[in-house]
């Protein structure tokens, strides 16, 4: 897209999305002069501006959005020596577009973070468009520690600064404020103004640290778009990715699936096949729960269990594995995560998922990848290369246990790991006083706080989307932390803060779904024209099985109801009570 065509799309939009854009104030610093600047003035005594410069626009090129002319700054504060002896800071990216609508932009990150960001901001939801095109000063940051410099293979790799009681909680929450704060400087000195409105936006780790925003600095953002929220990331990291690979491996066993040193190949545990069928059960027994058959399971909350289980037993099989069946150990690893991680009395330890068709399933470009990725693997692979077991372990052993566990940054040991912890024991909840670990991982990773009244006086706004076919972080967990928020409330949460639940969408997107979705300026038209959203609208992408379908998306408890007509489009349902 040329630079002309992308400020005038800029201009049409602000209105709707944040604004009109302005030229920066004559009063304001120029850009290369802001490194200058006293670091007291730009909102913390250790800032150290590594680079201020004016750049011009960026024509689009590919995936990557256009990028208007803007002041580019990189820095660093909070510099200090850490564990191990090895250097960490709180590294910064803000860009400050020279025709600016007013407002600020806080870019959540993902993952482990440790890296800094492009500093573009995403709006979530499959969008091409960008903060910082519609004018937005956007700001993201690596949460106190960088993949290149606290990387140590004999102790978890990237995810090293587990080993560093400061490094964790700038990771967990305690990055933002600063951050925050010397960006809304840095604006204040480079326009002459400060932001007018300020957002938060992230997905999955990025949506933990929302919540976090609405949770721990209320005073800071006016309105939070949380996608996918790891908000009870410790427990979904360390207890439940690990369960769940834990009940496949036992699949694999079964199947004699193993590597060379006897370690269960857990990606081959079922076959993209074998999840088509398990996709395909679920629809057998819940697409027509919301009195439409569609391929897609609405009314996901009476899609239980028990409502399920037949359609499993239907097609297990009988005798020995075959394509066209599921094996009795594969039926067990299902229901055993389904049915969410549990301690060795039976209660629960995180969530129970939501049985839904983005499991599996087809479309035009094959089979559907997203799930597996996480829980499983890639199918061909001679090695364990599931996210729950490379990701999830490394994260549970170095971040989420105190003191943390020595593992190398390699699949054999992160697997041998992965599978041999007693997750029964809650490794994210251990308090265990060695040296400064003396806290949980809940207490500085877990956004699960209900009391949100001062976000609320200020004016707030939080509104949350997540996939019901979510693969790492349970929809139900959301759900019941939504449910306690409004019982906080007196029933009158909607009032500000909404729930979207997107059926058949895997983690941050792709799935058989309706995943493309303008949340973000639903919640601008909420926070600065008052107009709460009643639904939003999904749109299904090329590698589904419906391209083009549209369909109403609800907040919740509400789901989508048709009234007639065309079963492709979304003005053919309504928004109702199940």
């Amino acid at each position: 897209m040329m630079r002309w065509v992308g400020l005038i799309g800029a201009l049409v939009v602000a209105g709707s999305v944040g604004g009109s854009l302005q030229a920066a104030s004559p009063s304001g610093t120029s850009c290369d002069a802001l490194a200058a600047l006293p670091a007291g003035r730009l909102g913390d005594p250790t800032l150290v501006v590594a680079s201020a410069v004016a750049q011009p626009a960026q024509a689009a090129n590919g995936r990557t959005p256009a990028i208007p002319a803007n002041c580019e700054v990189f820095a660093k504060l909070q510099e200090r020596k850490g564990a191990n002896g090895q250097t960490y800071a709180i590294k910064l990216h803000l860009r400050m577009p020279t025709a600016w609508n007013g407002r600020f932009f806080f870019q959540g990150g993902g993952g482990s973070n440790g890296v800094v960001g492009n500093a573009v901001g995403s709006l979530l939801g499959g969008q091409t468009g960008s903060a910082l095109s519609l004018g937005y000063a956007v700001v993201s940051q690596d949460s106190g520690h960088d993949n290149a410099v606290n990387n140590d293979p004999k102790l978890q790799g990237t995810v090293t600064f587990g080993w560093d009681a400061e490094a964790r909680r700038n990771y967990g929450f305690a990055s933002i404020g600063p951050v925050t704060r010397v960006a809304k400087a840095m604006i204040r000195a480079h326009y002459g103004r400060g932001p007018q409105f300020s957002y938060f936006v992230g997905g999955s780790k990025g949506g933990q640290e929302a919540m976090m925003a609405a949770q721990r600095f209320p005073e800071e953002f006016d309105a939070i778009l949380a996608g996918y929220p790891g908000f009870r990331l410790a427990d979904a990291a360390a207890i439940a990715q690990m369960s769940d690979a834990q009940a496949f491996a036992e699949a694999a066993r079964a199947a004699g699936q193993v590597d060379a040193a006897g370690l269960p190949l857990v990606n081959k545990a079922m076959t993209d096949e074998d999840l088509d069928l398990a996709s395909q059960a679920v629809l057998k027994a819940c697409d027509n729960l919301d009195g439409t058959v569609d391929g897609m399971v609405e009314n996901f909350m009476a899609c239980t269990t028990p409502v399920v289980a037949p359609a499993l037993a239907a097609v297990t099989c009988a005798g020995a594995k075959t394509p066209a069946c599921l094996s009795a150990a594969q039926i067990t690893a299902l229901r055993k995560v389904y049915d969410g991680p549990r301690d060795a009395r039976g209660a629960p330890l995180y969530s129970d998922w939501a049985w839904d068709a983005g499991i599996g399933g087809r479309s035009p470009q094959g089979f559907q990848q997203g799930w597996r990725t996480w829980k499983l693997g890639r199918y061909a692979s001679d090695r364990n290369d599931g996210l729950a077991v490379v990701l999830g372990g490394g994260s549970a052993s170095a971040v989420f246990t105190s003191p943390p566990t020595a593992v190398a940054d390699d699949p054999a040991a992160l697997t041998r790991y992965t599978l041999s912890a007693d997750v029964t024991q809650s490794p994210a909840k251990v308090r265990t006083k060695w040296g400064s670990f003396g806290e949980s991982a809940a207490d500085f990773m877990h956004a699960e706080a209900t009391d949100l009244r001062r976000f609320y006086r200020r004016g707030g706004k939080l509104l949350i989307f997540h996939g019901v076919s979510d693969p790492v972080f349970s929809i139900k967990d959301t759900i019941a932390w939504l449910n306690k928020v409004d019982r906080r409330e007196a029933g009158r949460a909607a009032r500000f803060v909404r729930l979207f639940a997107v059926p058949g969408m895997n983690h941050g997107g792709g799935g058989p779904a309706t995943d493309q979705i303008d949340a973000f300026s639903a919640l601008v038209a909420w926070r600065e024209k008052n107009v709460a959203p009643v639904s939003l609208t999904g749109r299904a992408g090329a590698n589904t099985p419906w391209p083009g379908r549209t369909r109403l998306l609800c907040p919740y408890p509400q789901q989508p109801r048709r009234n007639g007509g065309d079963m492709e489009r979304a003005e053919s349902f309504r928004c109702v009570l199940p």
